[in-house]
Formats: structure tokens, sequence, C-alpha cells
């Protein structure tokens, strides 16, 4: 039998830990993103490369799953994924306003910024990073 589609709001969560002894959270597991900016995947590549660098650089600890470890990766990550989660709940709350002025300033943003070459760069690369 076929059920009926079903819907779930997207909304923002924050887990204040991504590691615990022996365990890290990368990608999709560690954060969520509305996908409104298409970040997510490129957060994820983020996390996997930070998660690789810390390993890598670990020196003398044989154990990788060590927590004090783990959390130089946690740390490391903080800022990008809330700044990237923030960002993306900023846009979504943005863009489902039907404000009739809040619609006007964000028509203008946007078409200022597609005109502004060096800003529409910033934000590529920012988005890429």
């Amino acid at each position: 039998m076929i059920t009926p589609p079903a819907a779930f709001p997207l909304r923002l969560l924050h887990l204040p830990q991504i590691v615990k002894p022996r365990l890290a959270l990368v990608g999709d597991a560690a954060h969520n993103v509305h996908p409104l900016a298409g970040q997510g995947v490129n957060l994820g590549f983020r996390d996997a490369r930070q998660l690789a660098q810390v390993l890598q650089q670990r020196g003398a600890q044989p154990d990788c799953g060590n927590i004090y470890l783990l959390r130089r990766y946690e740390r490391a990550r903080r800022e990008d994924i809330l700044s990237m989660q923030f960002t993306t709940d900023t846009l979504k709350k943005l863009f489902n306003n039907s404000n009739p002025l809040l619609r006007s300033a964000r028509n203008l943003g946007l078409a200022a910024t597609n005109r502004i070459t060096p800003l529409k760069k910033m934000l590529a690369r920012h988005a890429l990073n």
C-alpha cells in the first residue's frame, strides 16, 4: 500500500556537541542547514577535510578516538557550522516573508548584489570555500 505524501517542516537545529569519546559526527549527522542555499554538502566536505587534518596531525597520540583530539575537530568546525546555519536560516525567513516592504528590500538587495561583481564573486568564493 502506498501512503499519501507527508511533509516535515525544516527547522534550525544546532547540536551543542558533535564529538564524544571515539565518535565524531560529520555532514548531515553533525548539523542541518536549509537546502535553499545548496550548502549542506559543502559543509560536510569541510567537516571531513578538517577531521582528516586533525587525525593526520595527531602526533604521538595513537588513539584516533581520543576525546581531546576529537574536540580539536569540533572547535575548528564550530564557527563555520554556526555561520552557515545562521545564514541559511536567515535566508529562509527572508524569502518566506510576504511583507511588501521586506519583499521590495529583498528584491533591491538581490538586484544590487547581481550588479556588483566583486560582491557576487566574494559570495561565490564563500559558498565554495
